[in-house]
């Protein structure tokens, strides 16, 4: 009986292809898996392909040390993960608003949990995009903060916002 994962037949995602191996499949599993130890996430780190660098970037028990040192990685989507990754720096994220990647920028201002600061920093970004981004964010997250009560943070953003948009 054949099993149904959801996949068109003949259709295998890129990253099921790399992960052919039972070794890659075993090191995926461990870069997933939120109780893997932080030291064996850091050898993982030195033979692992970036697909699963990116997993381990994800990871809540990878260090902020590993997290800094990963912020410099050559593929984009593994600093977007850094960037994401609670346990990061504040100094790291503030490093990555400066990011040469568009993509890895646009993605710390659409992030909702990322500090009013970090947002901030993004508004006047060179990229448009980048910039309004940063902009919404910051003006949901005021919004919010404002209905729930909390009028001490950010309430001159909240009102400039809501009154120059209408």
């Amino acid at each position: 009986m054949e099993r149904f994962d959801g996949r068109a037949p003949g259709k295998e995602p890129a990253a099921s292809a790399r992960l052919g191996s039972e070794e890659m499949r075993t090191k995926f599993v461990m870069a997933v898996n939120p109780n893997t130890p932080c030291k064996v996430l850091a050898e993982l780190c030195e033979t692992a392909p970036d697909c699963i660098i990116e997993r381990i970037a994800e990871n809540p028990r990878a260090s902020a040390e590993m997290l800094s040192k990963l912020a410099t990685h050559c593929s984009a989507s593994v600093r977007v993960a850094v960037a994401e990754n609670t346990n990061t720096r504040l100094d790291v994220l503030l490093a990555l608003c400066q990011d040469e990647s568009v993509d890895v920028r646009y993605s710390i201002a659409e992030n909702h949990s990322m500090p009013f600061g970090i947002l901030e920093s993004l508004v006047d970004d060179e990229n448009p995009y980048v910039s309004m981004r940063a902009q919404k964010t910051l003006a949901r997250l005021v919004e919010n903060n404002v209905h729930r009560g909390r009028f001490k943070i950010g309430m001159d953003i909240f009102l400039k916002q809501k009154y120059q948009s209408g």
